[in-house]
C-alpha cells in the first residue's frame, strides 16, 4: 500500500520512524511540500476573508495569551451583535510589535489541511491535528515547553531558528513550560519547504529568523494513561439495553446491580489490551481507500 502523504512530507518514511523510535529530532528536506499544505497567500486570504473568529484565532505576547478585544472586532450579523472576529489590521499591528499569531485546529475548517491531517493520520495510525504559527524575525512565540504529541513542523514561509532538547526517558513527565531543559540536542534554522520532527515530550522553543516566519505544526497524538482510564470507564458503562431503567423495589434494584456488575465483568474479560488501546486512540478520519499502516514504532 502506498503512502497517503508522509513520504511527501519527509521524503524517507523509514528514516522518520527510526528517529521516532529513538526520540531524536530531525530535519527533513522533501524538496517540494505536498499540495495540501497551504501557502502564505492562502493563509492571508483566510485572515482577510472576514470569517476567522475565536477560538480559531489566537495571539500570544511574551508567553501570555492576548485578550481577544485587542485583535478582534464586533460585527452585526442578521441584526445581532457578534464578537470575536479577527481584525486583519489589528492582527498585523500586534505581529509587528512582536506578538505571535496562532491558528488552532486548522484542520477543522481549512479543507486542504483537513485532507493533509486525515491522510497523515492513516499513514501513522494516530489522530493528527494542525496548528499554524506566524512570528516576525527575532521574536519567540513560546518559551521552552513540552507538547504531548510528536510534531512535524512544516515551514511555510520565512525562516525559524529551533532549539530542541532531549526527549523524556520514561512516562513521568507532563506538557507545559520547562524552566530547566538541560543541554540542547539540536539547534537548527529551517526555511520554507523544510520539515522538522520534534519528538513527543521533547522541550523546544523557536524564534523567527528572517521576515515573517510561518509554520504548520502537525501534532501526532498518542493516548496517555488518563485517556485509557476514561476509555475503560466508558466501556464498562456501555448499556447493553433491555434493563429496566427505573426499578421500583429493593429486589428489582439489586437485580439491576447484579446485571450491571455481570456486564462489567464480561466486558473486562473480553477486552484485550490491544483493543482498549485502539479505543483510547480513537477512530481515524474517513479517507477513501486508506487503511492504517503498522509502521509506527512500538519500542
Amino acid at each position: 500500500m502506498g503512502w497517503g502523504v508522509l513520504d511527501r512530507l519527509v521524503g524517507e518514511p523509514e528514516r522518520f520512524f527510526e528517529r521516532c523510535r529513538h526520540g531524536r529530532p530531525e530535519v527533513f528536506h522533501p524538496g517540494v511540500l505536498p499540495q495540501e499544505v497551504p501557502g502564505l497567500d492562502d493563509l492571508g486570504d483566510a485572515l482577510r476573508g472576514g470569517l476567522m473568529r475565536t477560538p480559531y484565532v489566537e495571539m500570544v505576547r511574551e508567553g501570555a495569551v492576548v485578550e481577544a478585544h485587542e485583535f478582534c472586532a464586533e460585527r452585526v450579523v442578521a441584526g445581532q451583535a457578534a464578537e470575536g472576529f479577527a481584525d486583519p489590521e489589528r492582527v498585523m499591528g500586534l505581529l509587528g510589535e512582536g506578538a505571535t499569531l496562532l491558528l488552532p485546529q486548522l484542520d477543522q475548517w481549512h479543507a486542504s489541511v483537513g485532507e493533509l491531517t486525515a491522510r497523515l493520520a492513516h499513514d501513522v495510525g494516530r489522530r493528527v491535528e494542525a496548528f499554524c504559527f506566524a512570528t516576525m524575525a527575532g521574536r519567540r512565540g513560546l518559551d521552552v515547553h513540552r507538547d504531548d504529541a510528536d510534531v512535524l513542523v512544516v515551514q511555510v514561509a520565512g525562516r525559524k531558528e529551533w532549539t530542541v532538547y532531549g526527549a523524556p526517558a520514561d512516562g513521568h513527565w507532563r506538557p507545559g513550560p520547562v524552566p530547566e531543559p538541560g543541554e540542547p540536542v539540536l539547534r537548527t534554522v529551517i526555511g520554507a519547504g523544510d520539515v522538522l520532527y520534534v519528538p513527543r515530550g521533547a522541550p523546544h522553543t523557536a524564534t523567527g529568523d528572517e521576515g515573517l516566519s510561518v509554520h504548520l505544526a502537525l501534532t501526532i497524538r498518542e493516548a496517555g494513561t488518563a485517556r485509557i482510564r476514561r476509555t475503560l470507564a466508558e466501556l464498562l458503562t456501555e448499556d447493553p439495553g433491555g434493563r429496566a431503567a427505573r426499578p421500583l423495589t429493593e429486589d428489582q434494584l439489586l437485580d439491576s446491580v447484579r446485571d450491571v456488575l455481570e456486564a462489567a465483568r464480561k466486558a473486562l474479560d473480553e477486552v484485550t489490551p490491544e483493543e482498549l488501546l485502539a479505543r483510547a486512540r480513537g477512530p481515524l478520519p474517513d479517507v477513501p481507500g486508506a487503511a492504517a499502516r503498522a509502521d509506527w514504532p512500538t519500542a
